[in-house]
Protein backbone atom coordinates (compact mmCIF):
# COMPACT_ATOMS: atom_id res chain seq x y z
CA UNK A 1 0.00 0.00 0.00
CA UNK A 2 1.53 3.15 -0.89
CA UNK A 3 1.50 5.76 1.65
CA UNK A 4 1.09 9.22 1.14
CA UNK A 5 1.62 12.73 3.16
CA UNK A 6 -0.36 15.27 2.38
CA UNK A 7 0.71 19.12 3.49
CA UNK A 8 -1.79 21.84 3.47
CA UNK A 9 -2.46 25.12 5.65
CA UNK A 10 -5.75 24.30 6.41
CA UNK A 11 -8.11 20.91 6.45
CA UNK A 12 -11.56 20.21 7.23
CA UNK A 13 -15.09 20.08 6.18
CA UNK A 14 -15.65 23.31 8.15
CA UNK A 15 -12.95 24.82 5.70
CA UNK A 16 -13.92 26.91 3.09
CA UNK A 17 -11.70 27.42 0.01
CA UNK A 18 -10.86 26.32 -3.50
CA UNK A 19 -7.28 24.78 -2.69
CA UNK A 20 -8.74 23.61 0.71
CA UNK A 21 -11.50 21.49 -0.74
CA UNK A 22 -9.60 20.44 -3.69
CA UNK A 23 -7.06 19.09 -1.08
CA UNK A 24 -9.98 17.09 1.06
CA UNK A 25 -11.15 15.91 -2.25
CA UNK A 26 -8.41 14.59 -4.12
CA UNK A 27 -7.36 12.98 0.06
CA UNK A 28 -10.54 11.12 0.58
CA UNK A 29 -10.53 9.66 -2.91
CA UNK A 30 -6.66 8.62 -2.69
CA UNK A 31 -7.66 6.99 0.31
CA UNK A 32 -10.75 5.15 -0.86
CA UNK A 33 -8.94 3.67 -3.79
CA UNK A 34 -6.30 1.94 -1.46
CA UNK A 35 -3.68 4.68 -0.96
CA UNK A 36 -3.07 5.01 2.91
CA UNK A 37 -3.62 9.13 3.69
CA UNK A 38 -2.10 11.37 6.51
CA UNK A 39 -3.03 15.22 5.92
CA UNK A 40 -0.15 17.55 7.82
CA UNK A 41 -2.32 20.63 8.61
CA UNK A 42 -2.31 23.44 11.39
CA UNK A 43 -5.50 24.10 14.03
CA UNK A 44 -6.20 27.19 11.66
CA UNK A 45 -9.66 27.27 10.09
CA UNK A 46 -9.69 30.95 9.20
CA UNK A 47 -7.05 32.09 6.81
CA UNK A 48 -7.73 35.79 7.69
CA UNK A 49 -6.47 34.99 11.24
CA UNK A 50 -4.81 31.55 11.50
CA UNK A 51 -6.54 31.27 14.72
CA UNK A 52 -6.46 28.33 16.58
CA UNK A 53 -9.72 26.43 16.28
CA UNK A 54 -8.93 23.08 16.10
CA UNK A 55 -7.45 20.85 18.38
CA UNK A 56 -4.04 20.06 18.19
CA UNK A 57 -3.47 15.93 17.71
CA UNK A 58 -4.56 12.91 15.38
CA UNK A 59 -7.72 12.39 13.97
CA UNK A 60 -9.64 10.75 11.33
CA UNK A 61 -11.85 12.07 8.87
CA UNK A 62 -13.68 9.94 6.36
CA UNK A 63 -10.95 7.52 6.22
CA UNK A 64 -8.33 10.12 6.20
CA UNK A 65 -5.39 10.33 9.18
CA UNK A 66 -5.45 14.13 10.28
CA UNK A 67 -2.27 15.06 12.26
CA UNK A 68 -2.74 18.95 13.41
CA UNK A 69 -0.34 21.39 14.70
CA UNK A 70 -0.49 24.61 16.57
CA UNK A 71 -0.47 28.11 15.03
CA UNK A 72 2.50 29.68 16.96
CA UNK A 73 1.63 33.22 15.55
CA UNK A 74 -2.21 34.64 14.84
CA UNK A 75 -2.31 37.30 11.73
CA UNK A 76 -3.45 40.65 12.35
CA UNK A 77 -4.22 41.14 8.86
CA UNK A 78 -4.23 45.08 8.76
CA UNK A 79 -0.90 45.02 10.19
CA UNK A 80 0.21 42.49 7.91
CA UNK A 81 -0.89 44.26 5.16
CA UNK A 82 0.33 47.74 6.26
CA UNK A 83 3.89 45.60 5.90
CA UNK A 84 3.01 44.13 2.99
CA UNK A 85 2.93 47.37 1.17
CA UNK A 86 6.41 48.52 2.87
CA UNK A 87 7.92 44.92 1.99
CA UNK A 88 6.99 45.01 -1.75
CA UNK A 89 8.12 48.67 -2.13
CA UNK A 90 11.34 48.39 -1.16
CA UNK A 91 14.08 46.79 -3.50
CA UNK A 92 14.46 43.04 -3.55
CA UNK A 93 18.00 42.76 -1.99
CA UNK A 94 16.70 44.99 0.95
CA UNK A 95 13.81 42.43 2.00
CA UNK A 96 13.71 40.22 4.52
CA UNK A 97 11.39 37.35 2.79
CA UNK A 98 12.16 34.84 5.30
CA UNK A 99 9.81 37.25 8.00
CA UNK A 100 7.67 37.90 5.18
CA UNK A 101 6.85 34.19 4.87
CA UNK A 102 6.15 33.89 8.81
CA UNK A 103 4.03 36.86 9.00
CA UNK A 104 1.96 35.72 6.01
CA UNK A 105 1.82 32.14 8.19
CA UNK A 106 0.28 30.11 8.91
CA UNK A 107 3.61 29.89 11.04
CA UNK A 108 3.58 26.58 12.42
CA UNK A 109 7.23 25.48 13.84
CA UNK A 110 5.48 22.47 15.06
CA UNK A 111 3.98 21.18 12.15
CA UNK A 112 7.69 21.49 10.61
CA UNK A 113 9.33 19.52 12.95
CA UNK A 114 6.17 16.96 12.73
CA UNK A 115 6.53 16.63 9.00
CA UNK A 116 10.54 15.92 9.25
CA UNK A 117 10.01 13.69 12.48
CA UNK A 118 7.78 11.24 10.12
CA UNK A 119 8.70 11.45 6.25
CA UNK A 120 10.19 8.50 6.68
CA UNK A 121 6.97 6.26 6.83
CA UNK A 122 5.76 8.07 3.40
CA UNK A 123 5.96 7.06 0.26
CA UNK A 124 5.69 10.34 -1.25
CA UNK A 125 4.11 13.85 -0.16
CA UNK A 126 2.10 15.89 -2.02
CA UNK A 127 2.02 20.10 -0.80
CA UNK A 128 -0.65 22.19 -1.89
CA UNK A 129 -0.66 25.57 -2.57
CA UNK A 130 3.41 27.21 -3.03
CA UNK A 131 2.39 30.77 -0.60
CA UNK A 132 2.21 29.30 2.89
CA UNK A 133 4.63 28.74 5.32
CA UNK A 134 3.73 24.98 5.74
CA UNK A 135 4.90 24.06 1.64
CA UNK A 136 7.65 26.71 1.77
CA UNK A 137 9.13 25.42 4.70
CA UNK A 138 7.70 21.93 4.44
CA UNK A 139 9.40 21.17 1.68
CA UNK A 140 12.55 21.36 2.39
CA UNK A 141 12.41 18.75 5.11
CA UNK A 142 11.25 15.91 3.09
CA UNK A 143 13.67 13.14 1.15
CA UNK A 144 11.20 11.41 -0.25
CA UNK A 145 9.38 12.37 -3.76
CA UNK A 146 7.65 15.61 -3.39
CA UNK A 147 4.81 16.75 -5.78
CA UNK A 148 3.65 20.12 -5.68
CA UNK A 149 0.02 21.02 -6.28
CA UNK A 150 1.03 25.16 -6.89
CA UNK A 151 -2.42 27.04 -7.59
CA UNK A 152 -0.19 29.34 -8.88
CA UNK A 153 -1.14 32.75 -10.41
CA UNK A 154 0.59 35.62 -11.32
CA UNK A 155 1.32 37.82 -7.94
CA UNK A 156 4.03 39.96 -5.96
CA UNK A 157 4.71 36.64 -3.90
CA UNK A 158 5.27 34.58 -6.34
CA UNK A 159 8.54 36.34 -7.93
CA UNK A 160 10.56 36.54 -4.12
CA UNK A 161 13.53 35.19 -4.69
CA UNK A 162 12.46 32.07 -1.84
CA UNK A 163 9.81 30.97 -4.39
CA UNK A 164 13.02 29.69 -6.89
CA UNK A 165 14.06 26.89 -4.61
CA UNK A 166 10.56 25.98 -3.88
CA UNK A 167 9.66 25.21 -7.79
CA UNK A 168 13.18 23.76 -8.11
CA UNK A 169 12.49 20.95 -5.06
CA UNK A 170 9.24 19.10 -6.81
CA UNK A 171 9.82 16.13 -8.06
CA UNK A 172 6.89 16.77 -10.46
CA UNK A 173 4.18 19.87 -10.36
CA UNK A 174 0.46 19.15 -10.74
CA UNK A 175 -1.37 22.02 -12.36
CA UNK A 176 -4.65 23.07 -12.50
CA UNK A 177 -5.18 24.65 -15.23
CA UNK A 178 -2.84 25.13 -18.21
CA UNK A 179 -2.21 28.67 -18.43
CA UNK A 180 -1.23 27.92 -14.72
CA UNK A 181 1.45 25.30 -16.10
CA UNK A 182 2.67 27.66 -18.71
CA UNK A 183 2.84 30.63 -16.08
CA UNK A 184 5.22 28.57 -14.19
CA UNK A 185 7.10 27.43 -16.63
CA UNK A 186 7.76 30.61 -18.31
CA UNK A 187 8.48 32.07 -14.78
CA UNK A 188 10.48 29.37 -13.45
CA UNK A 189 12.01 26.63 -15.74
CA UNK A 190 11.34 23.77 -13.62
CA UNK A 191 14.09 21.29 -13.60
CA UNK A 192 11.44 18.08 -13.21
CA UNK A 193 8.30 17.21 -14.82
CA UNK A 194 5.20 18.74 -15.17
CA UNK A 195 1.64 17.25 -15.28
CA UNK A 196 -1.32 19.38 -16.36
CA UNK A 197 -3.99 17.62 -13.86
CA UNK A 198 -7.02 19.92 -13.60
CA UNK A 199 -9.65 19.48 -10.75
CA UNK A 200 -12.02 16.68 -10.68
CA UNK A 201 -15.36 18.11 -9.98
CA UNK A 202 -18.77 16.24 -9.02
CA UNK A 203 -21.28 17.34 -11.70
CA UNK A 204 -24.71 16.84 -10.16
CA UNK A 205 -27.58 16.16 -12.02
CA UNK A 206 -31.32 16.92 -11.72
CA UNK A 207 -30.82 20.22 -9.66
CA UNK A 208 -33.80 21.73 -9.28
CA UNK A 209 -33.28 25.62 -10.48
CA UNK A 210 -37.04 26.63 -8.26
CA UNK A 211 -35.43 25.81 -5.44
CA UNK A 212 -33.45 28.63 -4.89
CA UNK A 213 -35.88 31.04 -6.23
CA UNK A 214 -38.48 29.29 -3.87
CA UNK A 215 -36.07 29.56 -0.47
CA UNK A 216 -35.29 33.14 -0.92
CA UNK A 217 -38.20 34.50 -3.23
CA UNK A 218 -36.08 35.12 -6.05
CA UNK A 219 -39.02 35.83 -8.73
CA UNK A 220 -36.92 38.22 -11.19
CA UNK A 221 -33.82 36.93 -13.71
CA UNK A 222 -30.61 37.27 -11.71
CA UNK A 223 -27.26 37.58 -12.53
CA UNK A 224 -25.07 35.35 -9.98
CA UNK A 225 -21.52 36.03 -8.07
CA UNK A 226 -20.95 32.94 -5.58
CA UNK A 227 -17.54 33.70 -3.59
CA UNK A 228 -15.90 35.77 -1.01
CA UNK A 229 -16.80 39.49 -1.31
CA UNK A 230 -13.61 41.16 -0.90
CA UNK A 231 -11.43 44.15 -2.76
CA UNK A 232 -9.55 42.85 -5.40
CA UNK A 233 -12.37 40.50 -6.49
CA UNK A 234 -13.29 42.88 -9.26
CA UNK A 235 -16.53 43.57 -8.08
CA UNK A 236 -16.24 46.76 -7.83
CA UNK A 237 -16.24 46.90 -11.93
CA UNK A 238 -19.65 44.32 -11.67
CA UNK A 239 -21.46 47.10 -9.49
CA UNK A 240 -20.60 50.05 -11.26
CA UNK A 241 -22.08 48.17 -14.77
CA UNK A 242 -25.01 46.26 -12.92
CA UNK A 243 -26.35 49.88 -11.14
CA UNK A 244 -26.96 51.19 -15.15
CA UNK A 245 -27.91 47.79 -16.41
CA UNK A 246 -30.83 47.69 -14.09
CA UNK A 247 -31.98 51.27 -15.70
CA UNK A 248 -32.82 49.08 -18.70
CA UNK A 249 -33.39 45.70 -18.04
CA UNK A 250 -35.44 43.72 -15.46
CA UNK A 251 -32.53 41.90 -13.68
CA UNK A 252 -31.47 41.30 -10.24
CA UNK A 253 -27.66 40.90 -9.30
CA UNK A 254 -27.49 37.92 -6.51
CA UNK A 255 -24.00 37.82 -4.29
CA UNK A 256 -23.60 34.95 -2.28
CA UNK A 257 -20.49 33.88 0.28
CA UNK A 258 -18.49 35.64 2.89
CA UNK A 259 -18.87 39.07 3.09
CA UNK A 260 -15.78 40.87 3.60
CA UNK A 261 -16.23 44.42 1.80
CA UNK A 262 -19.38 47.08 1.97
CA UNK A 263 -21.89 46.11 -0.89
CA UNK A 264 -23.29 49.16 -2.28
CA UNK A 265 -27.04 49.90 -1.81
CA UNK A 266 -28.57 49.46 -5.41
CA UNK A 267 -31.69 48.48 -6.20
CA UNK A 268 -31.97 44.70 -7.26
CA UNK A 269 -28.73 43.90 -5.66
CA UNK A 270 -29.09 41.22 -2.99
CA UNK A 271 -26.81 39.63 -0.44
CA UNK A 272 -28.14 36.26 0.66
CA UNK A 273 -24.32 34.92 2.56
CA UNK A 274 -24.05 31.59 2.70
CA UNK A 275 -26.37 28.72 1.70
CA UNK A 276 -26.65 25.03 1.08
CA UNK A 277 -24.83 23.15 -1.53
CA UNK A 278 -27.79 22.24 -3.10
CA UNK A 279 -29.25 26.01 -2.92
CA UNK A 280 -26.03 27.16 -4.45
CA UNK A 281 -26.32 24.59 -7.35
CA UNK A 282 -29.58 25.85 -7.39
CA UNK A 283 -28.92 29.08 -7.71
CA UNK A 284 -26.21 28.73 -10.80
CA UNK A 285 -28.80 26.67 -12.76
CA UNK A 286 -31.62 29.27 -12.21
CA UNK A 287 -29.31 32.42 -13.33
CA UNK A 288 -29.26 34.36 -16.03
CA UNK A 289 -25.57 34.52 -16.27
CA UNK A 290 -22.77 34.12 -13.59
CA UNK A 291 -19.72 36.22 -12.99
CA UNK A 292 -16.40 35.54 -12.09
CA UNK A 293 -14.76 38.91 -12.42
CA UNK A 294 -11.68 38.38 -10.50
CA UNK A 295 -8.39 38.96 -12.43
CA UNK A 296 -6.12 36.22 -10.26
CA UNK A 297 -7.87 32.55 -10.44
CA UNK A 298 -5.68 29.31 -10.72
CA UNK A 299 -8.56 27.62 -11.20
CA UNK A 300 -12.76 28.62 -10.43
CA UNK A 301 -14.75 26.24 -9.33
CA UNK A 302 -17.70 28.35 -8.99
CA UNK A 303 -17.13 28.69 -12.97
CA UNK A 304 -16.65 25.12 -13.48
CA UNK A 305 -19.84 24.44 -10.80
CA UNK A 306 -21.55 27.48 -12.90
CA UNK A 307 -20.97 25.43 -16.88
CA UNK A 308 -21.77 22.04 -14.73
CA UNK A 309 -25.80 23.24 -14.58
CA UNK A 310 -25.62 24.99 -18.31
CA UNK A 311 -25.09 28.77 -17.24
CA UNK A 312 -23.05 31.02 -19.18
CA UNK A 313 -20.19 32.71 -17.53
CA UNK A 314 -18.96 36.14 -18.16
CA UNK A 315 -14.99 36.43 -16.63
CA UNK A 316 -12.52 38.90 -16.18
CA UNK A 317 -10.02 38.94 -19.18
CA UNK A 318 -7.24 39.70 -17.51
CA UNK A 319 -7.37 36.47 -15.81
CA UNK A 320 -5.61 33.58 -18.31
CA UNK A 321 -6.90 31.12 -16.21
CA UNK A 322 -10.30 32.49 -16.50
CA UNK A 323 -9.58 33.20 -20.17
CA UNK A 324 -8.83 29.55 -20.63
CA UNK A 325 -11.71 28.25 -19.58
CA UNK A 326 -13.91 30.68 -21.84
CA UNK A 327 -11.38 30.36 -24.95
CA UNK A 328 -11.91 25.69 -24.87
CA UNK A 329 -15.39 25.60 -24.18
CA UNK A 330 -16.89 28.33 -25.40
CA UNK A 331 -19.08 28.46 -22.13
CA UNK A 332 -19.56 32.67 -22.34
CA UNK A 333 -17.31 35.43 -22.83
CA UNK A 334 -14.63 37.41 -21.00
CA UNK A 335 -14.48 41.47 -20.67
CA UNK A 336 -11.75 43.72 -20.29
CA UNK A 337 -13.61 46.89 -19.26
CA UNK A 338 -17.28 48.30 -18.38
CA UNK A 339 -18.32 48.72 -21.53
CA UNK A 340 -17.38 45.19 -22.89
CA UNK A 341 -19.13 44.23 -19.90
CA UNK A 342 -22.43 46.31 -21.22
CA UNK A 343 -21.79 44.46 -24.55
CA UNK A 344 -21.31 40.58 -23.69
CA UNK A 345 -24.27 40.90 -20.92
CA UNK A 346 -26.75 42.68 -23.79
CA UNK A 347 -25.98 40.16 -25.71
CA UNK A 348 -26.78 36.85 -23.30
CA UNK A 349 -29.82 38.88 -21.83
CA UNK A 350 -31.26 39.71 -25.48
CA UNK A 351 -30.05 36.49 -27.38
CA UNK A 352 -31.44 33.70 -24.70
CA UNK A 353 -30.64 30.94 -27.47
CA UNK A 354 -26.98 32.09 -27.64
CA UNK A 355 -27.09 31.68 -23.65
CA UNK A 356 -28.29 28.13 -23.95
CA UNK A 357 -25.79 27.16 -26.43
CA UNK A 358 -22.74 28.36 -24.20
CA UNK A 359 -24.49 26.60 -21.34
CA UNK A 360 -24.70 23.73 -22.92
CA UNK A 361 -20.75 23.95 -23.89
CA UNK A 362 -20.18 25.01 -20.80
CA UNK A 363 -21.36 21.33 -19.29
CA UNK A 364 -19.85 19.35 -22.26
CA UNK A 365 -16.20 21.06 -21.37
CA UNK A 366 -16.22 19.93 -17.59
CA UNK A 367 -17.50 16.55 -18.63
CA UNK A 368 -15.16 16.26 -20.43
CA UNK A 369 -11.87 17.22 -18.61
CA UNK A 370 -13.10 17.36 -14.84
CA UNK A 371 -15.23 14.57 -13.86
CA UNK A 372 -12.86 12.87 -11.13
CA UNK A 373 -12.42 9.67 -12.53
CA UNK A 374 -10.85 11.17 -15.37
CA UNK A 375 -9.12 13.21 -13.00
CA UNK A 376 -7.79 10.61 -10.10
CA UNK A 377 -6.98 8.26 -12.49
CA UNK A 378 -4.23 10.50 -13.33
CA UNK A 379 -3.24 11.33 -10.17
CA UNK A 380 -2.69 7.82 -9.23
CA UNK A 381 -0.56 6.61 -12.36
CA UNK A 382 1.50 9.73 -12.16
CA UNK A 383 1.84 9.19 -8.58
CA UNK A 384 2.91 5.27 -9.09
CA UNK A 385 5.45 6.22 -11.52
CA UNK A 386 6.91 8.55 -9.54
CA UNK A 387 7.65 6.52 -6.67
CA UNK A 388 8.81 3.93 -8.63
CA UNK A 389 11.75 6.08 -10.76
CA UNK A 390 12.71 8.88 -8.57
CA UNK A 391 15.80 7.94 -6.16
CA UNK A 392 15.39 9.90 -2.62
CA UNK A 393 16.63 13.30 -3.13
CA UNK A 394 19.41 14.77 -0.57
CA UNK A 395 18.12 16.57 2.21
CA UNK A 396 17.95 20.60 1.30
Amino acid sequence: MIKVGIVVQRYGKEVVGGAETLVRDVAERLNASGFDVTVFTTTARNYITWENEFKPGNFILKGVNIKRFRVEKERDINAFNKFSEIFFNQEPKERDEEKWIREQGPYSPELIEGIHQAQHDFDIFLFFTYLYYPTIEGIKQVKKPVVLFPTAHDEAPIYLNLMKDVFKRPDALFFLTGAEMNFVKRTFSPPNRMELIRSGMDIKEGIDENLFKKNYLQFAPYILYAGRIEKGKGLELVFEAYQQIKKKRLIDFVLMGKKLMDIPEINGLKYVGFVSEEEKLSAFKGALLSIQPSPLESLSITTLESFSQKTPVLVNKKSEVLREHIDISGGGLAYDNVDEFFQHFYGIYDKRKTAKIMGQKGYDYVKKYYSWDVVMEKIRKQLESIISNVQETPQL
